[in-house]
């Protein structure tokens, strides 16, 4: 019998099989230092925040290893197929439902975006789902102010705070809606600059007092890039990116939260990914609705639409939130159509626990 010669490896075998093989390497190196560095440092931080974008290799380095038929290529793949799936695949899972017939009430929060020229497309989307609590931040009254009045005569019941962080660079207010009367409503004094001050609204839902806060924290980027990068918007926020001053908001938000007397609801623009390992932080304290009864990725900005970026594209990172403390149960959530903000709109429906 004829012993066949062994076939060798072609060039681009070999090539696929040492791109697998580092992907994983480097898959490693990032999980170590995302658990030992965390977000302490600039780099890592916007690393954790867009972290989707690290798996953007497997899909072609998994295909150019079935067409190579390389086992040595499609072997350092697997872990990091694992890995999606264990961080990501529970999102998709159905959620466990409340019973039949128990009473809830509606939430919803949309950062409406100053440069919003269709604002009148966030009222009808109101209207039309007639939620209990309405969040919404950046809004430019000037400009938005008659579209969104439409819904005073549905809620009544509204408080309207200056964005303070960002007033030196454009006007706008934060406004929290409701259907039902505020038993209790105060400026809540934070003490931090950027922040002074935060509305706090109570309202009674089936005689239970529901505290609810609005919510707009400040964009981790300065002004100024760590290298010159012209007029790129998003060049600037990653050479740019320092969430400092923001993750002090959140821990002074926190704090503060610890002490409130009743169930409470925090929405709204955050700013922050929950690929974060602030967010891991938050998680500690408050319960992310969507998490608990959504279903999906959620993320929320940017929304290419609004920026004129083709419509195929996703929006990369959630951003926007509906907390909830114990005393409340998220019986279902879900983001909304498109109404010409750069953030999507989001929904959770609230049962009160016993």
């Amino acid at each position: 019998m004829i012993e066949q010669p062994k076939q060798h490896p072609t060039i681009f075998k070999r090539i696929v099989e040492v791109c697998a093989g580092l992907y994983l390497l480097f898959m490693l190196v990032y999980l170590a230092a995302r658990f030992t560095i965390r977000d302490q440092f600039w780099l890592m931080g916007l690393v954790n925040s867009f972290a989707y974008l690290l798996f953007t290799p497997l899909p072609l380095l998994f295909l150019l290893a079935l067409l190579v038929r390389s086992r040595r290529a499609m072997l350092p793949l697997l872990p990091i197929i694992l890995l999606i799936g264990l961080w990501f695949g529970p999102r998709f899972l159905p959620k466990t439902s409340l019973p039949a017939g128990t009473s809830t009430f509606r939430v919803m929060t949309n950062n409406v975006w100053r440069l919003n020229p269709t604002p009148e497309d966030v009222a009808n989307l109101v209207m039309e789902t007639m939620p209990d609590v309405v969040f919404l931040q950046e809004i430019q009254l000037s400009t938005q102010g008659d579209a969104l009045a439409k819904l005073n005569a549905d809620y009544p019941y509204q408080t309207q705070l200056v964005d303070e962080i960002r007033l030196s660079m454009y006007e706008a207010v934060n406004i929290t809606l409701s259907r039902a009367p505020f038993v209790e409503s105060e400026k809540v004094e934070l003490d931090l600059p950027d922040m002074p001050f935060i509305y706090r609204d109570v309202i009674e839902v089936n005689g239970t007092r529901v505290a609810l806060y609005n919510v707009h924290l400040i964009t981790p980027f300065t002004e100024n890039p760590r290298l010159p990068v012209g007029d790129s918007y998003f060049a600037k926020v990653a050479l740019g990116y320092g969430d400092t001053q923001r993750n002090e908001q959140i821990a002074i938000l926190l704090a503060h939260l610890s002490s409130e007397p009743y169930p409470y609801i925090v929405a709204g623009d955050f700013n922050l990914s929950d690929l974060s390992m602030t967010y891991a932080d938050i998680i500690q304290q408050m319960r992310d609705s969507f998490i608990e009864a959504g279903n999906g990725l959620g993320n929320s900005w940017p929304e290419a639409r609004a920026l004129g970026l083709p419509t195929f594209l996703p929006p990369l990172v959630r951003m926007d939130y509906i907390w909830h403390s114990d005393g409340l149960q998220a019986a279902h959530a879900w983001q909304g159509e498109f109404v010409g903000s750069d953030h999507l709109p989001l929904f959770a429906e609230f049962a009160v626990m016993p």
